[in-house]
């Protein structure tokens, strides 16, 4: 059988185990939120800031400044090293390479089981080979900080593998609900970002960061104007992998983005791999929100996926998760170049109104829902995009379960703000839509598809699927 195919049915059986018991695990007051959750983070206004999401309360990055003796590598020294060097050996667009990495997936890495540095409260200074594999485990919260005014700078050939505290985890069960799908969520490892962070690895030397918790972790993320540090956030050479934000109407944030970059400036990711991460909102793998100028190029995203149970779901209403491995969300001026997104998926479910996947309708704005981001897309979300550049990209096998936008779903879109050039779409599947979807458009002409662009036996519930369908119009130069 084609790895494809195992991992998919593999993805349907975990998911039916999950919905087994979302009703014992969800049946109390469906509407209420997660405490410090001030709005829902899709909630539907119409000023565009719907996904930004509040700033966790009085955490901006100094409380977790510590003295942990652990977190340290010594004061961050020296020019960057490394970001462009050789040919990342992970962006063949061949057979699927699986979850365990290989030719089409990237370097498997192993991780040593003794030696290296352990990590509490903070990240910062230089990490070298010499002290990897550095044991992330984050304070008594779960949380492992790179200060304001603080730099982490990470040199080829690094191991970080956020391990968290698996003992607690493990023992992080309901008894009654022993399959719930809130089970093993404590004892995960978060970063949270308020200084500057990059990551330097080469060709012949990635930086590997991963989780050996059997349960993986919950990401780095971004915090806006507070991430702001000496320096904007550079990734080049990295395996990024093993990411679970599946918690479902818990008391836990940011459930989009393994790599959560709400960040106001340029975030850029080269030669690097994304693999094996999951989100229960938005974005498998990546979220460039409200960036500028980022760059994401020759990079592999492989079976990142949604898997979601729509927390605030109401009676009528639909999931609306999207972007089985990147969003760019209220950005502009992006390029995405030279990028293989294969087998990344989306599938949504309808949560407290029913534990059963069903087909989604392709709702225009407005509707008598009134609901603004619709999402969709196997592989990207575009929300709100301005001046954006997608060209020279393999899509490939992704798919949105019974929902729109096989490979990519754009929502919310200006006059030519996104151009899409060269790129390959091959065997995409969709359940609504075509293999673009484009959604609530100005009226103008909202996208630029040159005639370069190749699609290839994309499909809509089995049948071949058109295009390009949606509310906006395109031309070819």
């Amino acid at each position: 059988m084609h790895p494809s195919s195992v991992l998919h049915r593999w993805k349907h059986s975990l998911l039916a185990l999950a919905l087994g018991a979302l009703v014992a695990a969800c049946s109390s007051n469906p509407g209420t939120k997660p405490d410090g959750v001030t709005q829902d983070e899709d909630s539907g206004t119409t000023d565009g800031v719907e996904d930004g999401g509040p700033t966790p309360a009085g955490d901006a990055g100094t409380d977790d400044a510590g003295t942990d003796a652990g977190t340290g590598a010594g004061t961050d020294a020296g020019t960057d090293a490394g970001t462009s060097a050789g040919t990342d050996a992970g962006t063949d667009a061949g057979s699927d390479g699986g979850t365990g990495g290989g030719a089409d997936a990237g370097p498997v890495i192993p991780v040593p089981t003794d030696g290296g540095t352990v990590i509490t409260s903070t990240l910062s200074g230089r990490l070298t080979a010499a002290g990897s594999p550095y044991r992330v485990v984050g304070d008594a919260n779960g949380v492992v900080t790179i200060p304001r005014g603080q730099s982490l700078t990470v040199e080829p050939g690094v191991i970080l593998d956020f391990r968290g505290r698996p003992d607690v985890t493990e023992a992080d069960v309901d008894r009654a609900s022993p399959n719930s799908v809130m089970n093993h969520q404590r004892g995960r490892v978060e970063v949270r970002v308020y200084g500057a962070i990059r990551v330097q690895g080469t060709a012949q030397q990635p930086v590997l960061l991963t989780s050996t918790n059997p349960y993986g972790w919950w990401g780095v993320n971004f915090y806006g104007q507070n991430s702001v540090g000496d320096g904007h956030p550079v990734f080049a050479h990295m395996v990024f992998e093993k990411v679970r934000k599946n918690q479902y109407n818990g008391d836990r944030d940011w459930t989009r983005g393994a790599l959560w970059a709400y960040y106001p400036g340029p975030v850029t990711i080269t030669d690097s791999v994304f693999r094996d991460n999951e989100a229960s909102a938005h974005c498998g793998a990546v979220d460039l929100m409200f960036t500028d100028g980022s760059r994401i190029e020759n990079t592999v995203f492989d079976n990142n996926r949604i898997v979601e149970i729509d927390r605030f779901a109401q009676p009528g209403t639909f999931s609306m998760s999207g972007g089985g491995a990147l969003c760019i969300t209220h950005g502009r001026n992006s390029v995405v170049r030279g990028n293989t997104f294969r087998d990344n998926t989306v599938e949504a479910y309808g949560g407290f109104v029913t534990t059963a996947l069903q087909p989604r309708p392709l709702l225009t704005y407005p509707n008598p829902q009134g609901i603004v981001d619709l999402g969709g897309g196997g592989a990207i979300l575009y929300f709100q995009p301005d001046n954006d550049l997608l060209e020279d990209n393999l899509f490939e096998a992704n798919e949105v379960v019974l929902g729109p936008g096989a490979a990519i779903y754009l929502e919310d879109v200006g006059t030519r703000t996104v151009t899409m050039r060269r790129n390959r779409f091959v065997n995409n599947r969709g359940g609504a839509g075509g293999t673009l979807v484009c959604n609530r458009g100005a009226g103008t002409v909202e996208l630029v598809v040159t005639a370069d662009n190749v699609f290839t036996g994309n499909t809509l519930n089995g049948q071949p699927a058109a295009n390009l369908t949606g509310d906006c119009n395109s031309a070819t130069q």
